[in-house]
């Protein structure tokens, strides 16, 4: 490695003992992953070390970069390799919560409403997972459960998109329930300043004139089996051609739910069809490191970009390249957050 590549000190901390000297790292961090995830490694000459491999795959494990912890989680990967001449080692690992992505369930109901952050936290506890609520949560969800074979997560970011939040992990393993953006970073992302190297991605691919959502609810009393059956809402975008379509909702949706989905739908791919990644040299701004959630005014004048927007997601690089952090920025509206609908209890996806 070259002289001044790197600033920072990462160290990997394992049962009380610090592991260092990385020669090339890769840290995770984003709004659309419940787990943060990092890859380190080093490479050494036979004649700087003899030592094994000091780190073993399912170890807990804590990443630190300087004093500040990015990541608390299980070390899931070891790769030792050598030859003649010097020995490598790559060790990646994620957040604690990566256990609820992984990991599925049998069939759960719950017999009254309850708190989406009480679910949370019953769902968590096993994995020893702590749960923050940083957002409003609102009233209890009406018949939560969680299917058979189900990741917890999928459940559990289900239930979130009925209360207009999203689960992140913080630097200490816990799961955040949160509402973007989670605050402000003072430091702008601005041309001919910190901005090493930019890209855009303007795209109408995934965005449409007029997106229909149906649904389908139960008959009753008061509802005609045709109006209880199809049950259907519009949002349009004026500025694609004629472009349709047709989404089937998940769920129990009544006319009010198919429209707000819709209206939903339209404006996040609005929002997600213009993205941007900034590089900038190491991985601090004024306030401390890059991190995803947050606020950032962007001034770039070469993409036509003067505006506020959220980054979505942050790498943060070292290798032959230097020290360096990548931020995904997108529109607020592509987080623009709004309720769906959830199904009443009689009218539960699972019975």
């Amino acid at each position: 490695m070259q002289a001044g590549l790197m600033s920072s000190r990462v160290e990997l901390l394992i049962d009380g003992n610090r592991h260092g000297g990385w020669t090339s790292v890769n840290i995770r961090r984003g709004l659309n992953q419940v787990a943060d995830r990092f890859e380190l490694s080093l490479t050494e000459k036979w004649s700087q070390s003899t030592e094994p491999a000091p780190v073993r795959s399912g170890a807990e494990c804590q990443v630190f970069i300087d004093d500040d912890l990015v990541i608390t989680g299980y070390v899931d990967e070891v790769l030792p390799s050598y030859d003649g001449s010097q020995h490598s080692l790559v060790v990646s690992g994620r957040s604690k919560t990566a256990d609820l992505v992984d990991c599925s369930s049998r069939r759960k109901t719950w017999s009254k409403p309850r708190k989406l952050e009480a679910i949370a936290r019953e769902l968590a506890e096993p994995f020893g997972i702590e749960v923050v609520v940083e957002a409003d949560t609102g009233a209890p969800i009406k018949a939560p459960a969680v299917e058979a074979g189900q990741p917890y997560y999928e459940a559990l970011e289900q239930m979130g998109r009925y209360r207009a939040v999203i689960f992140v992990c913080d630097p200490e393993g816990r799961l955040v329930i949160t509402k973007p953006p989670r605050g402000r970073i003072d430091t702008a992302l601005a041309l001919g300043e910190n901005i090493r190297k930019g890209s855009g991605r303007f795209s109408v691919r995934d965005r449409f004139s007029e997106i229909i959502v149906q649904g389908q609810q139960p008959g009753d009393d008061l509802l005609s089996g045709e109006q209880a059956s199809s049950p259907e809402g519009t949002a349009t975008d004026p500025v694609i051609r004629f472009r349709t379509q047709v989404i089937v909702a998940d769920t129990p949706v009544d006319k009010a739910g198919c429209r707000q989905r819709a209206e939903n739908e339209t404006r996040r791919r609005r929002g997600r069809g213009r993205g941007l990644t900034y590089t900038v040299a190491g991985w601090r701004h004024d306030s401390g490191l890059w991190t995803p959630g947050f606020e950032v005014s962007v001034r770039d004048r070469w993409l036509g970009i003067q505006d506020d927007m959220i980054i979505e997601g942050v790498q943060l690089l070292l290798d032959g390249q230097g020290e360096r952090a990548e931020a995904q920025v997108v529109p607020p509206s592509a987080w623009d957050l709004t309720a769906e609908p959830e199904p009443d209890e009689e009218e539960s996806v699972w019975g």
